[in-house]
């Protein structure tokens, strides 16, 4: 694994859940930046290193899937977490056959997110 902790990029349309998850994920020691929508994520992407993105599955405009997809194809490297309150098991297997490195549904604890965090990092090359 790289050296120093991962970058984090925290993409979700929903403010609340991305200040839960900026707050957790800085405690923990993480570089954290935040998106509120896929096209703005997109871009921090294009212009930018992350080691890893959690995206929300539903939002206005470009869905978590979409997001993967683009960013993916700018950063080949990068691990992709999916959040979702819309968690069935046929999203969940989408998820994970794209190369999704975990699903994580909302609500979550803080513990969880940083459990699944680790887990996903620790794929990192």
């Amino acid at each position: 694994m790289k050296q120093g902790k991962p970058k984090i990029l925290v993409v979700d349309d929903a403010g609340p859940v991305v200040i839960l998850c900026v707050n957790i994920l800085q405690a923990l020691g993480y570089a954290v930046k935040a998106a509120n929508r896929g096209e703005p994520a997109v871009e921090l992407v294009r212009n930018e290193p992350f080691d890893l993105m959690i995206v929300d599955y539903r939002m206005p405009g470009l869905d978590g899937f979409q997001v993967f997809a683009q960013a993916r194809a700018l950063r080949p490297d990068m691990a992709f977490m999916l959040i979702t309150a819309h968690g069935t098991a046929e999203v969940t297997k989408q998820a994970l056959d794209m190369g999704f490195r975990g699903v994580l549904l909302k609500p979550f604890t803080s513990e969880e997110l940083r459990l699944a965090v680790e887990k996903a990092v620790a794929t990192l090359a």
